[in-house]
């Protein structure tokens, strides 16, 4: 005996590592021994000693990493030899294992493919077979023979597996009340839903709870939990009820509802002319004191002005401006306008003109726009777009000159100016209107012709709204009506301010919107009653929660089947109305409170009493499952592999190579 011998001891195995062969000292044992050690070889795919014994010779000084594979194996071949029926069960146990506690990971046996389950346990056997072996050759032969013996019992005994696992789904439907069963499916159900609408409990709450107000429900989260609304809405018991009235009540208030978010985004809600009297009431009177204040400071005339005012329309407006202002009271100085350049009473040429006679020009190019929209008017589309423009450029030389003016027209831009704009907006989703016309008005007008606009299109929206709507909130997808057209869409931006802010309202605007769409088609989808491939397959779930088996035959285990299965028909129809019901409640559900303490029944597994809940009722599955787990298979199939024809080592091929070349 020499050190670095495995010798038999009382206690098994071990390592000698030389000196005095009775002291004790002087032996490694190994880390395991006995039936423990075929369990861990069955868990680790018979890599156990190798593994263990690698690690300690890493960690111990006084072992090498072989000599530590060499004992920890030992051990094992031991307990072979001695006990060989109980090492074959314990290792079998040991390789069941994983499989008794995926939690749920593993697909069930009656959906799994016979093919499929022989795929599975073909590597897994190779894996087995090669672990059951030494050095990199030798693997070759076990790894083929344990992988294709496994693969083979793997199909073989997924067959017989069926009518079991089918079995003891029907026995543990018989110990559950259909109520309690239907609860919990729906609550599963719901959780399956928002992971295929990409979202979680938690997430989908937090975003229904973000719209507060809104009557935004899980069902409106995504096309899968919508299914299952659906699902409800034509299967008979309560839930049936709870989810037409819910849809129904939240249609009637649809109107209230985007009304409001109107009156959020452009002001309050008031009739055309009511608008005007507001506006007027609001703004005219601190208009009037900056008017006061413009009206003092003189405007020097160039040729800028004198171009402008050789135009028909301004030359026109100037006659007009003496009878507007005689009409207001106001007696204006007299001034000729001779080709474009004006003259006092002596003849004398104007070098700076009163604010007071340009600001009547104004008022009188006002009006001719506003008459010339009318089709009666005479005025093509062309010339009114001149007329346009040189109020613009007439508009913009007096703003260079007097910055008060410009203040003035902010706060109140005058009677006509005004009806105008909101005039245009009343007609802003005409099918006549050009966007880039409108668009460039829009860009020119000033904050209270701005805010006029907004209030005509706030009037025009409300009242194709009001129009639109039909009884318990059914037709017309009336947030849909409004964005719908790419033109509304941009010109409803422009009705609000260029500026950070004003993007950030009409993103809000927009977003409460496009809330109201998908809540409407919730609406459509269910109380619409259309069949769906959604709902098919929504409602084959719900009836399906007790459902009957595959095996319906003469053989004992067909009896003890059709034994329980005698009130299947009735335990069937109680667990779907129950998990109707119970998905109406959550699906339907809008309060936040209320909506934590459902997010908490779906994620019970987050507590020790929530993963006792999940994992229980699947232990009869899984008791099914682990004998035909892939790793179970491959350890019984190993005990076949070795008895494959061996491969030789390394050692073996070099010295057979030698001897050809010799």
């Amino acid at each position: 005996m020499k050190p670095g011998d495995i010798i038999s001891t009382p206690k098994g195995p071990a390592l000698y590592l030389g000196g005095d062969t009775k002291d004790i000292n002087n032996y490694k044992l190994p880390v395991t021994s006995g039936l423990p050690a075929a369990g861990l070889q069955g868990l680790t795919f018979r890599f156990y000693d190798e593994i263990v014994g690698t690690a300690r010779g890493v960690i111990d000084p006084t072992i090498t990493a072989q000599q530590g594979r060499q004992l920890e194996r030992a051990a094992f071949e031991e307990v072979q030899k001695e006990q060989p029926g109980a090492a074959i069960a314990t290792e079998i146990i040991g390789a069941a294992i994983p499989s008794l506690f995926t939690l749920g990971a593993t697909t069930p046996v009656s959906a799994t493919g016979i093919l499929q389950a022989g795929a599975r346990a073909l590597p897994a056997g190779a894996v087995y077979g090669a672990g059951g072996a030494e050095g990199y050759t030798e693997r070759a032969g076990p790894a083929i023979a344990t992988g294709l013996t496994s693969a083979l019992g793997g199909s073989a005994l997924q067959v017989l597996a069926r009518p079991f696992s089918n079995l003891t789904q029907m026995v543990k439907s018989s110990l559950i009340k259909p109520e309690v069963a239907g609860k919990k499916e729906a609550q599963k159900l719901v959780k399956e839903a928002l992971d295929f609408d990409k979202t979680n409990i938690n997430k989908a709450i937090q975003y229904i709870t973000e719209r507060s107000g809104k009557q935004y429900a899980l069902a409106d989260i995504g096309p899968n939990t919508r299914a299952y609304l659906d699902a409800v809405n034509v299967l008979p018991g309560k839930g049936k009820k709870v989810a037409q009235d819910f849809l129904k009540k939240r249609n009637e208030g649809m109107l209230n509802r985007i009304t409001g978010d109107l009156q959020d985004a452009f002001g309050a809600k008031a009739s055309y002319f009511e608008t005007y009297k507001a506006l007027e009431s609001a703004r005219s009177a601190n208009g009037k004191i900056l008017y006061s204040k413009a009206m003092e400071k003189k405007i020097p005339v160039n040729e800028e002005l004198v171009d402008i005012l050789k135009r028909p329309s301004a030359s026109s407006a100037f006659e007009k401006a003496y009878i507007m202002a005689a009409e207001d009271g106001i007696k204006l100085p007299r001034i000729n306008l001779k080709n474009g350049k004006m003259f006092t009473a002596k003849g004398e040429e104007v070098k700076a003109i009163d604010t007071q006679l340009l600001h009547y020009m104004k008022l009188s190019l006002d009006d001719s726009i506003y008459t010339s929209r009318s089709p009666t008017s005479g005025v093509g589309a062309t010339e009114l777009g001149l007329k346009k423009k040189t109020k613009n450029d007439f508009l913009n030389y007096i703003d260079q000159n007097n910055k008060t003016y410009k203040r003035a027209r902010d706060q109140w831009s005058g009677t006509t100016s005004i009806m105008d704009a909101l005039d245009r907006g009343r007609k802003f989703d005409a099918p006549s209107i050009n966007v880039e016309e409108l668009s460039a008005e829009i860009a020119k007008m000033s904050k209270s012709e701005l805010e006029a606009f907004r209030n005509g299109v706030l009037n025009r929206i409300i009242e194709n709204l009001e129009n639109k709507i039909s009884y318990d909130g059914r037709g017309a997808n009336l947030a849909l009506e409004i964005v719908k057209k790419p033109k509304n869409r941009r010109l409803l931006r422009q009705t609000f301010p260029p500026t950070g802010l004003g993007t950030q309202q009409y993103k809000k605007f927009m977003n409460n919107l496009n809330d109201e769409i998908e809540m409407k088609d919730t609406s459509n989808v269910v109380i619409g009653n259309s069949a769906t491939a959604g709902r098919q397959e929504a409602v084959s779930r719900i009836r399906g929660v007790v459902g009957p088996s595959e095996v319906q035959n003469l053989s004992p285990v067909g009896l003890f089947y059709t034994m329980l299965k005698a009130d299947n028909k009735e335990m069937s129809d109680r667990a779907a109305t129950s998990a109707a019901s119970e998905l109406a409640r959550i699906l339907t559900e809008t309060n936040p409170t209320a909506l934590k303490q459902i997010a908490k029944e779906i994620e019970s597994k987050k507590t020790f009493k929530g993963i006792l809940k999940d994992y229980l009722p699947t232990a009869t599955e899984r008791i099914v499952r682990a004998p035909i787990s892939p790793q179970v298979v491959a350890a019984e199939a190993n005990v076949f592999g070795q008895y494959a024809p061996r491969t030789p080592s390394i050692q073996e091929l070099t010295d057979r190579l030698l001897t050809i070349e010799e």
